[in-house]
């Protein structure tokens, strides 16, 4: 780190500039060849899935409309179908920011190279003003008088030729190393290999279905019956959006009548709530009175006890003087008798 913190605290302003662009180049080059590398391998990916295949449905648009244009070509002359241009076509409208993304990649190499050249040419021209400065300041003048001068401008001249030189080995290196990396990448061999699964997979699996399902009487009606069944199917979803508008005016106005009836019911609650409370009031005075009448009619009761038990004791005070009443009436008829 020192070593280059020595370097650039030496350079020209400008000469740092064309570095730092230099190195952002291939930065930007060398992320953007990543991010290429992982999308056409999950394309590629996704073309070799069988079940994608089988059912000629495929989680890129990309191949779902080369599908649907090959199909649409088939339908007229199967045998004059240029699978290529089908899958070029498409590439080109689908895939523009990747292929911007390649050229980027391509281009970034001579790009470097050119930045380098131009800090060459920027080095060199300062270390040759510096020289003609030099030169030009050191006539007229003695020569041991004007070393120092003359040694100073070419300092400044070599320090230009640095500047020249620095950014030249700066864009070449990054130059070599973004080839190397593209050769290992290898992004438009990986996007080639794309368009040749895809042309076989049209070529030798689809059109054999194609071809398998040619158009005959029954497919003509088999067609027209998918056409009449569409058609039913749109007629039956507007009638079912006219029906759920109807039905929705209705609720509407449903809910505006249980509203109004939900209203009414409130105020019927609270007239049988206060119902309730006078009825609570009555029942409490009810309730006080029968405490009191209970009261009364257990000391009633209690009298009639009373009153039983006195007229039980007097009743058997009555008989015994009877008894006494009758005992004495047969003593005197035996007394009579005795006498007689």
């Amino acid at each position: 780190m020192s070593i280059l913190d020595n370097i650039f605290s030496k350079l020209n302003p400008l000469a740092i500039v064309i570095i730092v662009v230099i190195l952002g180049i291939f930065i930007s080059a060398f992320v953007l060849s990543l991010s290429l590398k992982k999308k056409y391998f999950t394309m590629l990916w996704d073309l070799q899935d069988e079940e994608n295949k089988e059912s000629s449905m495929f989680e890129n648009k990309v191949f779902n409309k080369i599908v649907d244009d090959y199909k649409l070509a088939a339908k007229g002359k199967s045998s004059e179908i240029n699978t290529f241009a089908i899958i070029e076509k498409n590439f080109n409208n689908e895939l523009k920011s990747q292929y911007q993304g390649e050229r980027f990649v391509k281009r970034a190499v001579s790009l470097m190279i050119i930045l380098g050249l131009l800090g060459t040419f920027y080095g060199l021209t300062m270390s040759i003003g510096e020289l003609v400065k030099t030169l030009a300041s050191s006539g007229g003048v003695d020569v041991l008088d004007s070393m120092d001068s003359v040694i100073s401008g070419l300092i400044r001249s070599v320090r230009g030729m640095s500047v020249a030189f620095i950014t030249s080995l700066f864009g070449i290196a990054s130059s070599v190393l973004l080839t190397i990396i593209n050769i290992f990448f290898g992004i438009e061999d990986i996007r080639e290999s794309i368009m040749v699964e895809m042309e076989e997979y049209l070529d030798n699996i689809l059109s054999q279905r194609i071809d398998e399902k040619k158009e005959t009487p029954e497919t003509l009606i088999k067609d027209e019956l998918i056409a009449s069944l569409n058609d039913f199917n749109g007629k039956l979803e507007e009638s079912m959006k006219e029906i759920s508008e109807v039905l929705s005016l209705r609720f509407a106005s449903a809910t505006s009548g249980i509203e109004q009836f939900s209203e009414s019911l409130l105020k019927s609650v609270e007239k049988f709530e206060n119902s309730l409370n006078v009825f609570s009031e009555n029942t409490r005075d009810f309730s006080e009175f029968n405490h009191h009448l209970k009261t009364n009619i257990q000391r009633m009761n209690v009298s009639f006890n009373d009153f039983t038990e006195e007229l039980k004791s007097n009743t058997k005070e009555i008989a015994i003087g009877l008894q006494i009443e009758n005992l004495s009436k047969s003593v005197d008829k035996l007394a009579d008798k005795v006498e007689k």
